[in-house]
């Protein structure tokens, strides 16, 4: 199997991703409440994004939700298409608009759609995306 077969096996198992954004005064514990507002249930081959630079708080949340990760630099993100919400801070301090909504689609691929739009918790962000038909999560 060559790796882009690999990858998009991948993305084919996962349904779900859940982005995930937060400044360095963010825990754990804000990004954990956030997702909970965000997403009833969490179902089976869902995956957990962020951007590289928080690494260590989003490994954190995947181990705490039993999920795996997946982290993109600033440059995939950037160049994320879908995205309804961005940020010129965000930009000037990661260098893209978008980190929970563009991780949220990147992890699935390019038939991925936001079916919960960024929202904000404590100095922290959270974006779901779906392969299956658009509705509420």
């Amino acid at each position: 199997m060559d790796g882009n077969q690999a990858v998009t096996d991948w993305t084919r198992r996962r349904q779900l991703a859940i982005g995930i954004g937060c400044s360095s005064r963010a825990r754990s514990d804000d990004l954990l409440r956030l997702i909970e507002t965000c997403i009833v249930q969490i179902p089976p081959g869902s995956v957990i994004a962020a951007l590289d630079r928080r690494a260590s708080i989003a490994e954190i949340v995947a181990s705490n939700l039993g999920l795996p990760l997946v982290l993109f630099p600033a440059s995939v993100l950037a160049n994320v298409a879908g995205t309804t919400a961005g940020s010129s801070f965000t930009l000037a301090k990661t260098s893209t608009a978008s980190v929970a909504e563009a991780s949220a689609l990147a992890s699935l691929g390019p038939s991925a759609h936001l079916i919960v739009p960024r929202r904000t918790g404590r100095y922290c962000t959270c974006a779901v995306a779906s392969l299956a038909a658009a509705g509420p999560a």
